[in-house]
């Protein structure tokens, strides 16, 4: 153990010479007081200080709890399964029911939704229609109307008009992509949406 630290000592000793560094005793850095103000130092040459950085979010999702990298990967995911049957009461992977589809979907990414889509409207958070972004969910009555629950789609893209694309577990057609507002049958039914992303 103390050739290894010795050895350590050598090798960091022999990496100072080169760079002309010398040691300095700890008190002497601390009654240094020539750089009282490091900060001011450190961004005197920049134009724009607050720009200097490095930003890791670029904040325009701050608060929201959404990831476009998630959604994305959650699309791409849902979009392998296109054209799948729809069977009611399956949850995948070789036919699914609409609940079946998201919660399948969610779940490979350890995301765990309830099987009926009147419960996974009770999960996640509430959002408005125009705060819909890709990887929601999209909630709408039944075939019969009314105000309850009874279909679940994952929004896919937020077009310029302000239709949004989503992919889901149809009836008529199986795993598909369809649009919201369509003007009829799913303007008709929209009941809200949901954030389930982090």
């Amino acid at each position: 153990m103390k050739s290894t630290i010795l050895s350590a000592l050598v090798v960091l000793t022999a990496s100072l010479v080169p760079l002309k560094m010398k040691a300095v005793e700890p008190a002497a850095i601390i009654n240094d007081t020539r750089d009282t103000d490091n900060v001011a130092a450190l961004i005197a040459d920049i134009d724009d200080p607050t720009n200097a950085f490095v930003r890791l979010d670029d904040g325009s999702n701050a608060g929201t709890g959404y990831s476009s990298v998630r959604a994305e990967e959650v699309i791409d995911y849902a979009s392998k399964f296109l054209g799948r049957p729809y069977r009611r009461g399956s949850g995948g992977p070789k036919a699914f029911d609409c609940s079946g589809f998201t919660s399948f979907v969610f779940r490979n990414f350890d995301i765990s939704l309830s099987r009926s889509s009147r419960d996974q409207y009770g999960q996640g958070v509430s959002i408005s229609r125009n705060d819909i972004q890709p990887g929601d969910l999209l909630f709408f009555a039944g075939r019969r109307g009314g105000k309850t629950v009874g279909h679940v789609a994952i929004a896919t893209s937020v077009n310029e008009d302000g239709t949004v694309d989503f992919i889901h577990a149809s009836t008529t057609g199986g795993i598909r992509h369809d649009r919201y507002p369509d003007g009829g049958y799913y303007s008709q039914r929209f009941i809200g949406a949901r954030r389930v992303l982090n």
